[in-house]
């Protein structure tokens, strides 16, 4: 009996906080493409980020996905980051359409605001209000997406509370430390 390798798609993701409010920088999806075929979630709001660019090298240094995180954050919101060592990283595992995806989520704190991008900041409670919101995109009637990507408890929202988590702002870090507990109380 042979054992197969697991092929996982990843993504990579800021979790970028204000550094005066606290609150959670998300950004409006530009595109119609997802990892669910024939699935839009463009004009969802998300945080910034995506997926890894595949690497040609024999050997990557041990920060590569934060010099990916980097590029992709100027890329989508303008934001220079630099980030010193190996930064806390969450990740969310769990099987796609087309495989397993893993995305991770990287808590920074900036002084920096966005000069690209729709983007928006949010509290804990402001990001539920996104979650119950949430509604994809309709190519065939060109609806846009609205709300967080994917809705309540779902990945892109426990990625958001875990970096909520790391705010400045010690209510938003008890708001989102209590929003978390009560989603994954029932995970198995």
């Amino acid at each position: 009996m042979g054992t197969e390798k697991v092929t996982v798609t990843r993504g990579i993701y800021a979790g970028v906080l204000d550094s005066d409010t606290g609150k959670l920088l998300l950004m409006r999806r530009t595109k119609t493409d997802s990892i669910i075929p024939g699935v839009s979630f463009k004009g969802n709001r998300e945080l910034p980020g995506g997926a890894i660019m595949a690497s040609n090298d024999n050997i990557v240094p041990y920060n590569y996905y934060l010099q990916d995180l980097v590029r992709l954050l100027k890329e989508k919101t303008g934001i220079v980051i630099v980030v010193r060592g190996l930064p806390v990283m969450y990740s969310v595992f769990l099987k796609g359409p087309a495989g397993y995806d893993e995305a991770s989520v990287i808590p920074l704190v900036s002084y920096d605001k966005p000069t690209i991008g729709d983007t928006i900041y949010v509290s804990p409670y402001e990001l539920r209000t996104l979650t119950e919101e949430f509604e994809p995109a309709d190519e065939k009637t060109g609806k846009s997406g609205k709300g967080l990507l994917s809705g309540y408890g779902k990945r892109m929202h426990c990625m958001a509370l875990l970096a909520l988590s790391h705010s400045p702002n010690r209510d938003f870090v008890r708001q989102a430390m209590g929003m978390l507990d009560n989603i994954t109380v029932n995970w198995t």
